[in-house]
């Protein structure tokens, strides 16, 4: 039998591991013989393709419109519930934006200083690092 598919008919009572108490109400599956076979080969593949896509389309690249990735969108967004004139901290901003961003704050943080090293939309204040000589922006 090949690899690539589960038999169903194999799997019935004498194949399946009895239970290791005795007074366990544990009993078998229905072992009926339905014949279905499952291909496991390619499943796999296409989840990754569509998944690899969803993330290209939806989050990696910017939005026609108004050239932000989502997770940009939401930090701008974060940022002008948070405005009282102040500057905030940057880990402020990403604990706040973490309400709307389901990622890590990692990803938050390091969309942050991109915007602020290209000097868009956020006035900075500090060390953001440096694109040109490749320096890290300090802890948030």
């Amino acid at each position: 039998m090949s690899d690539d598919f589960i038999d169903k008919e194999e799997q019935n009572e004498e194949n399946i591991p009895a239970p290791e108490n005795e007074h366990s109400d544990y009993k078998p599956a229905d072992t009926k013989n339905t014949g279905v076979k499952h291909q496991l080969s390619g499943m796999y593949q296409n989840w990754f393709l569509d998944y690899a896509s969803y993330v290209i389309l939806e989050r990696a690249v910017p939005h026609i419109n108004d050239g932000l990735k989502p997770v940009q969108r939401r930090i701008l967004h974060s940022m002008k519930r948070l405005d009282d004139g102040r500057y905030n901290k940057v880990a402020n901003i990403v604990g706040h934006t973490m309400q709307f961003h389901p990622h890590g704050d990692a990803s938050i943080g390091d969309a942050l200083v991109q915007l602020g090293q290209k000097d868009l939309l956020i006035d900075c204040q500090g060390n953001w690092g440096n694109i040109l000589t490749g320096d890290g922006a300090a802890a948030p």
